[in-house]
């Protein structure tokens, strides 16, 4: 029903934006006037009148089937309900002349929709087919806007929770319906919040005995709701209307308080009575902003320069030592958020803020400040995490349908008078990761009262993260990152021909790219990345001519073993300038004696160890094959071995609490020993929420010896140094044509016509936080490799499967088993360390910034 609807308002639309082109033409002079066009010019017009046009004809068509859906009638039919849907129609049957032939067909179009389907969406009125419509009118529009409807389920969750605070916390027994309340929600889209904000209301009167008509009135009075799109505008503002007008209401003379306006612009005559109640509640757009755009986030992340006014954003983004995080701040929903804040709780009186949103902002490093002006501005606040994550370690159902970013509900309260010395308390809640969309629907439907939750409280730090798993014993421990304190992101060439199987089948790709017809093609340049750029050598900074310049017999470049993904290793041309971001840093420390953890410190973790290991220079997404960060952890700082990248004074504080010298190396493999077994994570799985991991330090030496022994066995084998000579399983039968597919059954692994066994499926299911490692493994190995190409060079595959690939496949395997037999022992002395006496954070020394910082290029030894 949305595609034919879509395409008659597209006609419309286009037959609109001609018609105002035309000379002499009457709606050219609507354009220029009429209120829908507020936000932009003729383009502007034409769009908001065909989308307005056509949602007043289908609800018109849904509220009288038996009615002929034509403008006129439809004028007549909602004559009892002013406001911009019937200004749109009558506009339209005015002017009937000018888009006579788009009109006839769109009505045309509404007469045959389907009756069956019709009466399907009677029952809501409609109130969510406007997401459906918008998809197949404009995807890019609704992605844009945000237009994703919000479960009824979830509306009734929030509409509770505000309403139980108001009640409880603030003393307005009659919730929304009091009349010391003004609610707002900052982008209504077709009105569902409300219209349920009406529905309960009105409901609560008529239980108590109450004067429903008055009841209504005063939400004429005090509710308003802003809308950036012109069609959900229109409809949000008849279908508000109409549901006070039938309960009896006496509306504002200018009518109901839905605006048509961009929130996040500089508020303009919108003062709110001192005193009163404010609640702000809805589900706001997001998506991620760039930095470079000037014109996004309006006066929240601008402020208005001309009268003095700094961004509010600013309240939100964070110091230099998180800086590199503050890209997630520019995001649709943090604008949404602190211009909800400070509209409820920023002004003079009490107010509540209730929002579902992206639950980001809960954990990451970089929304710190987000989370102290948070717990500075309100009394308490209470988060529902509702999970939702299909892409990250920790996956689990979204109440939301296509989307798959997690969210999370949060209501928070500022009284009249409070204490602003101290942080707000913070609760938390979160649904089971197991229940289904439908379930979770169905506990946020029945929901009653916050008190049927079972909360926790969170940690109390300013800014500390709003779930509770950074307390107790496990928030005592220190963090990973504060025991080695340089990280670095792993190297992004951008691109995937530079990075192969073989040394060989590198050599071929980079004399085609010289003697490619188009070279730039062939490399893929990208914006920062160009074949016309100079580069440097990534060992000692020596210049290096741009690619563009070199003869078709160029030298090839060097030729080193990476870390591509855990436990797989490739081969890559090691050159500047092939690669956008190669992290020079890590080159220039690689040495012999290095060796790399690699983790998640910016989002959680699932299945499988905590952290890898590897000898070579880890790509961006070694750990997991995504959502890289800066999660690549060197044990020394530089090529020489000679400085470990060790926190100054934490070896001095083992050597004295075991009377005996302790070395990063040993440190390095205990804490391998500890993190890097599934038994870590299974155990941890509430705690690590927070993202980053941290380790716990016995005061036992004897445990904390056994831990380094197995960690190093363990780091041996991930870094390949240890080779491994036997293991049970076999190559069956060889394979020697380059295979295009594998499988496994019955502990038979099957590449092309090649087999091993037994595998079992313990070593077939062996995962590193969803990364499955035999078959990935595999998949990158096929003769058509798997994921993305990004350019013709990597067409260029090995020509056959070598008894090399076939040995590294079986040591691969050998690796998962003893892995596997490791992490029982791991498990058991993991489970004895924690049990037992162990050493706090505060008994540290904390790193400085010149330890956080990258090594200089040239560095002194230096003593720890």
């Amino acid at each position: 029903m949305a595609t034919p609807l879509a395409a008659g308002c597209r006609a419309l639309r286009d037959a609109l934006r001609v018609a105002v082109a035309a000379p002499n033409s009457r709606l050219r002079t609507l354009a220029d006037e009429w209120s829908l066009a507020a936000c932009g010019g003729e383009a502007e017009f034409a769009e908001a009148m065909a989308q307005t046009i056509a949602y007043g004809l289908w609800t018109a068509r849904l509220g009288h089937p038996d009615a002929v859906p034509e403008v006129a009638g439809a004028c007549a039919r909602l004559g009892e309900t002013p406001g911009p849907l019937l200004r749109a129609l009558r506009a339209a049957a005015e002017h009937r002349a000018e888009i006579g032939m788009a009109l006839g067909e769109l009505e045309a179009t509404i007469a045959g929709l389907d009756e069956a389907s019709l009466a399907a969406l009677r029952e809501g009125e409609g109130a969510y087919f406007y997401e459906e419509f918008l998809a197949a009118y404009d995807g890019r529009l609704r992605r844009e806007a945000g237009a994703y409807y919000t479960p009824k389920e979830v509306v009734h969750a929030q509409i509770v929770a505000v309403r139980e605070l108001l009640a409880r916390e603030l003393a307005a027994p009659l919730g929304f319906a009091a009349p010391e309340v003004v609610t707002i929600d900052p982008a209504c889209g077709t009105g569902v919040y409300p219209l349920a904000i009406v529905a309960d209301a009105l409901r609560g009167a008529r239980e108590t005995g109450g004067d429903v008509a008055a009841c209504a009135s005063r939400l004429g009075a005090n509710l308003v709701a802003h809308e950036v799109l012109a069609g959900p505008f229109a409809a949000a503002h008849a279908r508000l209307t109409r549901a006070l007008r039938v309960a009896g209401a006496r509306l504002p003379a200018a009518g109901v308080r839905v605006r048509l306006r961009d929130t996040l612009a500089r508020a303009e005559g919108e003062d709110v009575e001192a005193g009163r109640i404010r609640v702000c509640i809805g589900n706001p757009p997001y998506d991620r902003r760039e930095l470079s755009e000037s014109d996004r986030g309006g006066w929240i992340r601008h402020g208005d320069p001309e009268r003095g006014e700094r961004p509010l954003l600013a309240d939100f983004l964070p110091d230099a030592a998180v800086g590199k995080h503050a890209k997630n701040l520019y995001n649709a929903y943090v604008y949404f958020w602190r211009w909800a804040l400070w509209w409820s709780c920023e002004q003079e009186g009490p107010g509540v803020v209730c929002l579902i949103t992206p639950s980001s902002y809960l954990r990451g490093p970089g929304f710190a400040a987000m989370r102290r002006r948070l717990r500075a501005v309100l009394d308490a606040l209470w988060i529902v995490d509702l999970g939702g994550d299909a892409l990250g370690p920790r996956r689990s159902a979204n109440v939301f349908k296509n989307i798959r970013t997690p969210v999370c509900i949060a209501v928070g309260v500022r009284r009249a008078e409070g204490d602003r010395s101290r942080p707000a308390e913070v609760w938390y809640t979160r649904l089971a990761d197991g229940d289904s969309r439908e379930q979770k629907l169905r506990t946020l439907g029945a929901l009653q009262s916050l008190q049927e939750l079972e909360w926790a409280r969170a940690p109390k730090g300013w800014d500390a993260p709003f779930v509770p798993g950074a307390s107790g014993d496990y928030g005592d421990w220190p963090r990973l990152v504060d025991l080695f304190p340089w990280q670095h992101a792993g190297a992004q060439w951008k691109r995937t021909w530079p990075i192969a199987e073989t040394p060989e089948l590198l050599e071929r790709r980079w004399r085609a790219l010289l003697r490619a017809d188009d070279r730039a093609a062939a490399f893929r340049e990208t914006e920062a990345w160009t074949i016309a750029r100079p580069g440097v050598d990534l060992l000692d900074g020596s210049p290096l001519p741009a690619l563009a310049s070199l003869p078709a017999e160029a030298p090839v470049p060097r030729v080193a073993r990476i870390a591509w993904r855990s436990l797989d290793r490739r081969f890559c041309l090691a050159d500047g300038r092939l690669g956008d971001r190669l992290r020079p840093a890590l080159w220039r420390t690689h040495g012999p004696s290095q060796v790399y953890l690699t983790t998640m410190l910016s989002s959680g973790l699932s299945r499988g160890p905590a952290v890898t290991a590897c000898a070579e220079v880890p790509d961006l997404h070694h750990f997991r094959g995504s959502f890289g960060d800066k999660g690549v952890i060197p044990l020394w700082r530089d090529r020489a071995a000679t400085q470990a990248n060790v926190t100054r004074g934490v070896l001095n504080v083992l050597r004295d609490m075991f009377s005996r010298t302790v070395t990063a190396q040993e440190l390095f493999a205990y804490v391998y020993g500890c993190l890097g077994h599934p038994g870590y994570v299974e155990s941890l799985r509430e705690e690590l929420a927070e993202p980053g991991p941290r380790v716990p330090l016995t005061r036992d030496e004897e445990l904390f010896t056994r831990c380094a022994e197995v960690g190093a066995e363990l780091l041996g084998l991930h870094t390949f140094r240890v080779r491994l000579i036997d293991g049970a399983a076999r190559c069956v039968a060889p394979a020697r044509a380059m295979p295009e597919r594998f499988s496994y059954a019955d502990e038979v692994l099957t590449v092309g016509e090649g087999s091993f066994a037994p595998v079992s499926a313990a070593v077939w299911n062996y995962e590193v936080s969803g990364l499955k490692i035999v078959p990935s493994w595999l998949a990158g190995r096929m003769l058509q490799r798997r994921g993305r190409t990004s350019s013709p060079l990597d067409a260029l595959r090995p020509e056959a499967w070598s008894e090399a690939l076939t040995a590294d496949l079986l040591e691969l395997l050998w690796v998962v088993e003893r892995s596997l037999a490791l992490s029982r022992a791991q498990a058991e002395i993991f489970g004895q360390i924690v049990g037992g006496e162990m050493v706090s954070a505060s008994e540290l020394p904390a790193p400085s910034a010149e330890e956080r910082a990258e090594p200089r290029r040239r560095c002194e030894p230096s003593s720890r």
